[in-house]
């Protein structure tokens, strides 16, 4: 036996432990993936049953070949009118997704603004002429859009995210001229921070306009990465999305809101701002604070509310006299990816469709009308017509607008 002081000196037994350093080289990998999955199994929409749901008072306006591929529009001050948003290359190239099915060399005909008259009995359905310079209008391929009036002047100027092949985005700026049915270009915005823009939503505050009238505008940026592998990778396991605020005074973006998991729609007041998370199923909202900088307007946002939806979440209309958010989505995200990357999606049904309202009074969420897909799919933006009672539904994959009576 020893003795009693060597047994004294005798370190004691280590522990084997769990959360021993040596093991969170497995552990840390392991939570990460498990984190993504918790997100993304439930956004798939694997678990979810689809039905037509309010869809007997809808009814599709189809028009010319190339009135397709409409991600986006916006209502127009005068009631019944729609600016539609229309790129019919789309199911060929899709960089948000990482989709390019275009041969190099390949001549690629631009994408298009169409005014909607869906009041009318047909609707009218007619491409603006639009007076651009040849370099930007053989590469136009619009994307979020929305229209500016003049809190003063009350001229209607449109604004739509280009996103030219291969090359760096931009906003470009037009006033509208709805007797001549013409577009003329009037600004474009080019900004390093604006690099992958999905949405846009201006501000009416006359002390944020440039000198020849262009608003400042909120912008979301989908993805960080504009490498088609990168990008792919992002959607599913980087939160590095985000909003930016493009202050057309000092033509500098200022910091929105960092950290979002595929940003996509915006829309609000110059007192709020609603923020689509697609991957999240979510969207937050932020109360915009104003402040001045030697005469100098800027803003922050504070985070106020966060709601959750069934469906992978897209393009936002928000209505501040009712305090309602139009919300359009995706129910089957996973049935979505499948069909953009399908050789020859036609032989397939198209994704379903799913529009929301989120009533920020009471918090509340309901859905307004739900498709299988049979009659509209893959529903990328609605809004409402007030005064003429109607909910006007564009979709990403899809023939012309939905239109139902509401």
């Amino acid at each position: 036996m020893g003795s009693p002081s060597s047994d004294k000196a005798a370190a004691p037994p280590q522990k084997d432990v769990w959360f021993h350093i040596k093991y969170w080289g497995f552990i840390l990998p392991v939570a990460y993936v498990a984190s993504i999955l918790y997100v993304l199994i439930p956004l798939s929409g694997v678990f979810l049953t689809v039905q037509d749901y309010n869809i007997d008072e809808c009814v599709k306006i189809e028009g010319p070949r190339d009135f397709k591929s409409c991600e986006d529009f916006a209502l127009s001050n005068e009631p019944g009118i729609a600016y539609v948003s229309c790129d019919p290359v789309r199911i060929q190239y899709n960089d948000i997704m990482g989709i390019n099915r275009l041969t190099p060399g390949e001549a690629v005909p631009p994408g298009s603004i169409w005014r909607v008259n869906y009041a009318e009995t047909p609707a009218s359905i007619e491409k603006f002429n639009m007076q651009i310079q040849s370099n930007i209008s053989a590469k136009f391929h619009s994307l979020g859009v929305t229209l500016d009036i003049h809190p003063e002047t009350k001229q209607k100027t449109f604004a739509a995210i280009n996103k030219p092949h291969l090359e760096h985005p931009s906003v470009e700026f037009f006033d509208v001229d709805d007797d001549q049915l013409t577009l003329i270009h009037k600004h474009t915005v080019h900004h390093a921070d604006i690099y992958s823009p999905n949405s846009i939503h201006v501000v009416q505050d006359p002390r944020f306009r440039s000198t020849d009238g262009i608003p400042s505008f909120f912008f979301s940026n989908d993805h960080y990465f504009v490498h088609p592998v990168l990008r792919k990778l992002e959607t599913y396991l980087f939160h590095w999305g985000n909003v930016g605020f493009y202050n057309a005074v000092t033509g500098q973006v200022e910091k929105g809101v960092q950290g979002l998991y595929f940003a996509n729609g915006v829309s609000g007041t110059d007192q709020d701002l609603f923020v689509a998370e697609t991957n999240k199923r979510s969207v937050k909202q932020y109360k915009i604070v104003t402040s001045l900088d030697n005469g100098i307007p800027h803003i922050h946002l504070n985070h106020v509310a966060e709601v959750k939806f069934n469906m992978a979440v897209d393009n936002l209309h928000y209505y501040a006299d009712k305090e309602l958010l139009v919300v359009a989505g995706h129910p089957k995200p996973l049935e979505l990816i499948k069909y953009i990357a399908s050789a020859d999606p036609s032989l397939l049904v198209k994704p379903p469709s799913q529009v929301d309202a989120w009533d920020i009074k009471t918090g509340e969420t309901k859905t307004m009308i739900q498709d299988t897909g049979s009659l509209f799919g893959t529903s990328s933006t609605g809004a409402l017509d007030v005064k003429n009672s109607k909910l006007v539904v564009s979709g990403l994959y899809e023939q012309g607008l939905l239109v139902c009576d509401i």
